[in-house]
């Protein structure tokens, strides 16, 4: 109840302050808690570091992971502040703010009739991407993750309903499928941890991330096209929503190479918008590295 309230007060802010004094406070409650972590938060920053430092090749205490890290702490402030001004935001405010990128591939991927699987990471202002695209006339499904606080949970669903999205919940699989047979759009993040998926290469090193988009895309036979919400270097306000090609899972392959081949695929992607924007990595958990890749 609580934290739902904490939640209201900063909508509340986001919605009437004038922009650049939000952005302001925002970036220094960032740095607050980069410097002075406490409770989760010691946990947040540490998975900062850790999942920067592999991005980098560098020490977790380095001086340009910690650069980077502290990036991110505004970057994720500046999403946080985005989203809770979208009860006052207009359509044409939101596609002034966030232009739409490679919409032809998604228009691509829907002329199979089959859906499409928008699948990104924590990277960005990926909510706003995501409602961008609904906005402009595609129809897009959220697939989510539930709060562990109800009041948080309907809070979240509300503003996203508001906006033309409609909420998918881990578990709901029928609905997921029926999503994608109605030719619609499903967004899902896929760089949080799980006890079983793909080992895939990241900057030289393994790691594991879900199965399910790659396994689902396999049997609704739905392409992929990986998505990405990219900040300009000068106009922190303006941002772009870039759709890649659209990848397929080959049926013609047995299950486990095919899911394997297009999760290497959008790794590939990943990786590049990685190495370019780092610190629009926000994921707020550690990807563990499991071995060495060999060369």
């Amino acid at each position: 109840m609580w934290t739902c309230c904490l939640y209201k007060v900063a909508i509340f802010f986001s919605c009437y302050l004038p922009s650049l004094m939000a952005c302001w406070i925002t970036e220094r409650i960032a740095d607050f808690n980069f410097f002075f972590p406490s409770g989760k938060g010691k946990l947040y920053k540490k998975a900062i570091l850790h999942n920067l430092s592999m991005v980098l090749g560098e020490a977790r205490q380095s001086r340009q992971v910690r650069k980077m890290a502290r990036r991110s702490y505004h970057n994720f402030a500046r999403y946080l502040r985005e989203f809770f001004s979208l009860p006052r935001l207009k359509k044409q405010d939101l596609l002034r703010l966030l232009v739409p990128v490679g919409l032809e591939n998604l228009d691509y991927a829907l002329s199979r009739k089959k859906g499409v699987i928008l699948l990104s990471i924590h990277f960005g202002n990926w909510e706003w991407a995501g409602m961008a695209i609904s906005l402009c006339g595609y129809p897009v499904n959220f697939l989510v993750r539930k709060h562990q606080n109800r009041w948080t949970n309907e809070l979240f669903y509300r503003i996203r309903r508001k906006k033309g999205v409609r909420v998918l919940f881990l578990g709901q699989l029928k609905k997921v499928i029926e999503s994608l047979k109605r030719n619609e759009v499903l967004a899902i993040l896929a760089d949080e941890n799980i006890k079983e998926g793909i080992e895939v290469n990241f900057f030289g090193q393994v790691i594991t991330i879900p199965a399910g988009p790659f396994k689902l895309a396999r049997h609704t036979e739905a392409l992929i096209a990986p998505a990405f919400d990219v900040r300009s270097r000068r106009q922190k306000a303006n941002q772009r929503g870039i759709i890649e090609t659209p990848i397929e899972v080959e049926k013609g392959l047995p299950q486990e190479r095919s899911i394997q081949k297009a999760a290497e695929k959008f790794m590939a992607v990943v990786r590049d918008y990685l190495y370019y924007y780092p610190d629009h990595w926000v994921l707020g958990e550690s990807k563990v590295a499991k071995k060495k890749k060999s060369s």
